[in-house]
């Protein structure tokens, strides 16, 4: 599964299914999220189980119907990593580096760069 930047409701979905210590269902979402419907909690759970950053988890009870239970499948961690990665890993890396006073984390890094362009080369 390849790892997508959420959208605002997106990733406040993910923010309370990762937030909680059990599996939620859509009212469950609704009555944590402010300001948000319940219908726009629905569109934006289907999108995350396309998407395969959910997962139906069981079936639980609403006060007189049933409903769906959510878990993530993806980590707040795994997200989080990937993002960094895709978006700012080479501005992370440069501005560390211009302003590092340690030269031996330099050194260190200066190796991990040389160690790498070997491995690429073959």
């Amino acid at each position: 599964m390849k790892i997508k930047q959420l959208t605002k409701r997106e990733q406040l979905v993910m923010d309370i299914l990762w937030n909680s210590k059990t599996d939620l269902s859509a009212n469950d979402i609704f009555l944590h999220a402010d300001n948000v419907s319940i219908y726009t909690i629905q569109q934006v759970l289907q999108r995350l189980l396309k998407m395969e950053y959910i997962e139906v988890s069981g079936i639980g009870h609403n006060k007189k119907s049933i409903a769906r239970k959510y878990r993530p499948t993806v980590s707040q961690a795994e997200y989080i990593s990937n993002c960094v990665n895709i978006q700012t890993s080479y501005q992370l890396a440069s501005n560390y580096i211009k302003t590092s006073d340690d030269l031996s984390l330099l050194d260190e890094l200066e190796e991990l760069i040389k160690a790498k362009k070997e491995e690429l080369k073959g």
